[in-house]
């Protein structure tokens, strides 16, 4: 209901009208929406929003209005926050900007949700790397292109000792190269590589470390043909903060702002 509380993650904040804010939410029941909160940066109304509205602090809000734009009637937090440094904060900006790039607005993904959260923990962690990995795979199942990992385009069994090529639309595609030829290892993946990633996306199990650069370099394949061309901020900001060195809270105040 409108005025219920519900958890939610915020997403992104910009400064909006008079001391307002606008806000990217990620609800568990409304899915993706943006609201306005107004007057949220006055501290002389009854104390600044700011310090709440901060990426990764679970929060409960109650929305209010039939229009796209809602307006934030009530807000708290769940619990503390985590505190993401250096490249980490990047990645959990890049977690936010897929969502606000792809997700679609008013559609609930409860185990989205859930595993977004479970992805926040665990950039604080040693396995960063996979979680990014299985949000993607998750992302992408919700958004209906979801990677088949055991079948190749034609639905034929994916062979082990068998090269393919992945095509977004299609998916493996078969892959016979001829004498002579180049094989072009950022668009190909061996079979036994793609079994061994269907398994730890099914079954949840360790994922070899020589299997990790394929599967980032897959994933990224298959959400760029869903981003389109226009780059992700959030990556163009990590080769700034790795050119300049500058301290990661600079970088995520131009984020949120």
């Amino acid at each position: 209901m409108a005025n219920e509380l519900e958890p939610a993650w915020l997403l992104h904040r910009r400064n909006y009208g008079d001391g307002g804010f606008l806000l990217d939410l990620l609800g568990l029941n409304s899915g993706r929406i943006t609201a306005v909160v107004r007057g949220a940066r006055r501290k002389a109304r009854g104390g600044s929003h700011a310090g709440v509205l901060q990426p990764f602090i679970p929060l409960l809000v109650a929305t209010t209005g039939r229009g796209e734009l809602k307006n934030l009637h009530r807000l708290e937090t769940a619990s503390t926050g985590l505190e993401l440094v250096g490249e980490r904060v990047f990645s959990g900006f890049y977690l936010n900007e897929l969502l606000i790039r792809l997700l679609p607005k008013f559609v609930s993904c409860p185990t989205l949700f859930a595993l977004y959260g479970e992805t926040i923990d665990a950039l604080v962690g040693a396995e960063a790397e996979l979680a990014l990995r299985k949000f993607e795979l998750m992302l992408l199942e919700e958004l209906g292109y979801g990677v088949r990992f055991e079948v190749d385009s034609r639905d034929d069994a994916v062979e082990a000792d068998t090269t393919y090529f992945y095509d977004a639309s299609q998916g493996f595609v078969p892959r016979i190269f001829t004498l002579g030829e180049t094989q072009n290892t950022a668009a190909t993946f061996r079979g036994n590589q793609l079994l061994n990633m269907a398994d730890w996306s099914f079954n949840g199990d360790g994922l070899e470390a020589l299997n990790r650069l394929p599967l980032k370099e897959l994933t990224r394949i298959a959400l760029q043909a869903q981003l389109g061309d226009r780059p992700l901020q959030s990556r163009e900001l990590l080769k700034a903060f790795k050119w300049r060195e500058e301290p990661s809270e600079n970088l995520e105040q131009q984020l949120t702002q």
